[in-house]
Parts: C-alpha cells; sequence; structure tokens
C-alpha cells in the first residue's frame, strides 16, 4: 500500500484515477491543480504524485521540481496527451519516475503505478538492510580502530545530519572519497543521488561542461543537449574530488554556485537551480594555495564550512590490520587468507600510497600466494622486508673506498622521486625532510630542482 497523490485540473479523470488506485489498496488523494498539489507536498508523506503535465499556473514540471526539492524521496509520474519525445527526456532528466501518454488504458495505468510502488517496496528494503549493516559493521565501513579515525568518524556522522558543505582533507589514497559517501548516506539525502566530479581527471576546458552541462550546439560537437554533474545530483550530495585542481575559471563559476545554487549551461542562458549538498576533497593545502594566488579566498571559505582532516594510514598503525582484514573481507576472503606475520609486516610499513597502497600490495599478494594464506614472501619486497633491516650491516656494506656520500644522496633522491611518481613534496616526506631542504640539496647536487610534479 503507497500513498499517492492525483493531480488534474480534469476531476472527473482524477477521480476515475483515485478510484482505480484505491481498488488497488492504496491511501489516494486527489489535488485540482498545482498549486493545491505544492501545499500537499509540502504538508504530507507521500510515496507516489501522479500529475498532468498541462495545467495552468502550476504545470506538471513545476510539480515535478517542487516534489525533487520538498520531498526528494517521492516519486512523480507525468502524464499528458501533448507527448513529444523532447518532453519525455526532459521529464525524466528532472527525475520523473514514469511518463504517461493519454489516453491510456485503465489496467496499464493500475500496472504502471504498481511495478513503481513494488520498487519502492525493494528499494525500501535494500536501504534498511544497508543501514543494518552500517550499524554492525561502523560507519559506511570506514575502518576506525585508533583514536585518531575514531575522532573522524564522530565528526562526520555529526556533519551528515545537517545541510553543511564538508571539506575533507588528506592524503591521496586515505579514502576520503568512501567518507564522503557514508556521509552521504547517513544524511536526510540518503535517497536522492551521490555524484562524483574528479576534478583532475578532466581535461581544463571539459571540466565547466561536465560540472554544469551545456545545451546543443554550445560547441563543435555537441550534437544534443547534456545535463551535467549539478544538475543531475539535484536534491542528493555533489562530492567534489580534488577540489584543489580547478583552474581559476572554474572556480568563479563554482563560487557563484555555492552562493545561490544557480548556474547555466554552456551554450545558454537560461539560468537552473540545483539543490545539492556540496562535500569537497582534496590532498592539497588550500589555505597554501590561497597564500600562493592559486585558489581564491572566497571559494575556499565557502567550502571549508566543516573541515575534517584525515590522518595518513602512517598516522594510524591500530587502523592498519584492520583495514587490511576489511580489504580482504570485501572480497569474500576471511582472516584466514593471510598469516600473522604478513600483517605483521603491514603494520610496521610506512604506507605513503596509504590504503590504495595497501589494497594493491594485498591484491598482488593473493595472485601470488593463490590459495595459500598470504605470507611475508607474497607482499612487495620494501613490505616483506619491513622490521628485518640491520642499520649496522648495512653500513659495513656501504662503507668501502669507493664510496662516496654525494652519489649515495643523489641515488636516495633520485629514488625517492621515482617511487613518489616525481611529487617532491611526497619525495621529501619518503625521505624524512621538508620540501624547501629536498630542493636545497638538489641545488646543492647541481640538480634541477623545478616547480613540484
Amino acid at each position: 500500500m503507497a500513498r499517492i497523490l492525483i493531480v488534474d485540473d480534469e476531476p472527473k479523470l482524477g477521480r476515475v484515477l483515485v478510484e482505480m488506485l484505491e481498488g488497488a489498496g492504496h491511501e489516494v488523494t486527489q489535488a485540482g491543480g498545482g498549486g493545491d498539489a505544492i501545499k500537499r507536498i509540502a504538508g504530507g508523506d507521500l510515496d507516489v504524485v501522479v500529475s498532468d503535465l498541462r495545467m495552468p499556473e502550476v504545470d506538471g514540471m513545476m510539480v515535478l521540481r517542487e516534489v525533487r526539492r520538498l520531498s526528494p524521496t517521492t516519486d512523480v509520474v507525468l502524464m499528458t496527451a501533448h507527448a513529444t519525445a523532447q518532453n519525455a527526456v526532459e521529464a525524466m532528466k528532472q527525475g520523473a519516475a514514469d511518463y504517461l501518454i493519454k489516453p491510456f488504458a485503465m489496467d496499464e495505468f493500475r500496472l504502471r503505478i504498481g511495478h513503481l510502488v513494488e520498487r519502492r517496496s525493494i528499494a525500501a528494503r535494500a536501504d534498511g538492510l544497508a543501514r543494518r549493516l552500517d550499524a554492525r559493521e561502523g560507519f559506511g565501513r570506514v575502518v576506525a580502530k585508533s583514536p585518531e579515525m575514531q575522532r573522524v568518524v564522530a565528526e562526520a556522522r555529526r556533519v551528515a545530519a545537517t545541510q553543511e558543505t564538508v571539506l575533507l582533507l588528506g592524503e591521496s589514497g586515505t579514502g576520503k572519497n568512501l567518507l564522503a559517501r557514508a556521509i552521504h548516506n547517513a544524511s536526510p539525502r540518503a535517497a536522492a543521488p551521490f555524484v562524483e566530479v574528479h576534478a583532475a581527471a578532466l581535461p581544463e576546458t571539459l571540466v565547466e561542461g561536465e560540472l554544469f552541462g551545456r545545451d546543443k550546439g554550445a560547441y563543435t560537437g555537441a550534437t544534443e543537449a547534456k545535463a551535467g554533474h549539478a544538475e543531475i545530483a539535484d536534491g542528493g550530495t555533489l562530492f567534489l574530488d580534488e577540489i584543489g585542481e580547478l583552474a581559476g575559471a572554474i572556480q568563479v563559476k563554482l563560487l557563484r554556485f555555492l552562493q545561490d545554487r544557480t548556474f547555466t549551461r554552456l551554450g545558454s542562458t537560461l539560468q537552473r537551480r540545483s539543490d545539492v549538498r556540496i562535500i569537497a576533497a582534496t590532498n592539497r593545502d588550500l589555505a597554501a594555495g590561497v597564500a600562493a594566488g592559486t585558489f581564491r579566498e572566497d571559494l575556499y571559505y565557502r567550502l571549508a564550512v566543516f573541515p575534517i582532516a584525515v590522518p595518513p594510514l602512517r598516522d594510524r598503525p591500530d587502523d592498519i590490520r584492520a583495514t587490511a582484514l576489511a580489504l580482504l573481507a570485501a572480497r569474500g576472503l576471511g582472516p584466514d587468507r593471510i598469516t600473522q606475520a604478513a600483517l605483521d609486516r603491514l603494520a610496521e610499513y610506512r604506507w605513503p600510497g596509504n590504503v590504495r597502497e595497501l589494497e594493491n600490495a594485498l591484491g598482488r599478494a593473493l595472485v601470488l600466494a593463490e590459495t595459500e594464506p598470504i605470507a611475508p614472501a607474497h607482499l612487495p619486497a620494501a613490505v616483506a622486508r619491513t622490521g628485518e633491516l640491520n642499520p649496522t650491516s648495512i653500513l659495513d656494506d656501504l662503507l668501502v673506498p669507493s664510496f662516496s656520500l654525494d652519489a649515495l644522496e643523489r641515488d636516495l633522491i633520485h629514488h625517492a622521486l621515482i617511487k613518489a611518481g616525481g611529487n617532491k613534496t611526497a619525495a621529501a616526506r619518503l625521505l624524512g625532510i621538508t620540501r624547501r631542504r629536498l630542493y636545497s640539496r638538489l641545488d646543492s647536487l647541481g640538480e634541477p630542482g623545478g616547480d613540484d610534479a
């Protein structure tokens, strides 16, 4: 049984539809127009709204938009005798669950609504299961054995229930996207879309179109209109990953969107609105970017309403073993698939690539171990040797007549840069020195410093 509202300015047809659905066991009310419907939507808890498209003053598209704003978990079915492919596509883009063309057979109407209600029931059961799993396995399956991550989860739980903008700060691979999704799933917007935008993965020329959409003919090759991520996320959460990579021109347009949630598609003058909650993430120091003039100060303060710093894996060794077991469990494997010795090696390693590196190391180890439990020998060499190095022995091997301290330093720096993928900040961290000192050592060795990769 579902709670359904019929909206039609033809009272007789509306009454027929009410009686049909009441006969199917649903609780049904009727509104004589769009304005009346919006009042009922705001004041009640409805499962489905069935609305005529063409009505005076407040039409069906306005009803659809208001339902998406006031009650994002309510499904909307639009009816029209003036159907066009463009109308149907636009209705579905705006979030309509179904689209009926008048005249339609009453049996078809009853079946279409019945199927929609059944899908809602299945989705509700799945959502209940997901919430029970969340209660059993933690906040969005975020591993939080350490005090540091327990603090992060406590902050995330607190802000999830609000509409505030969240800024997740932390190194690459620390699981900021997992935390963002957990915040969304614990929020009042959980039933609405969670849409991710990876700024670093998009060419600068395409970012605006992907974020805000485009109209047909906006540029060469734009053969059809396309909704952007901000529009698709209406009613839900827009997750802006790697926000620090955005170019200055896009920062200006994003700032405007954050201020009033309005935007225009590329090639259009029509102003649109999207009711979204913003979660942003970055591995960069945005405050330093503001000081350097590469990141807008006003945008920074719009994003940093509720900042959460996610610590690197090396600073929370209590989480390393638990994370490894959780990654194995995600593959359907139990704790018996890894030896205690291998877990000890994992816990001792520094993990410059954080959880992402740990996941890759386990994936490789599973291939090498085949059906056997993962042992230290199956782990990457740097991980397997952790804790086994004898500093005295190493120094004895180095101090031979041909030894050169400058050559050793040069080799260490080059190896750190290779291991860090050319990123000098990460290389300095591997070497245990500041980035400024790394530049100084490169200069003294006659090596090019340059900008950070």
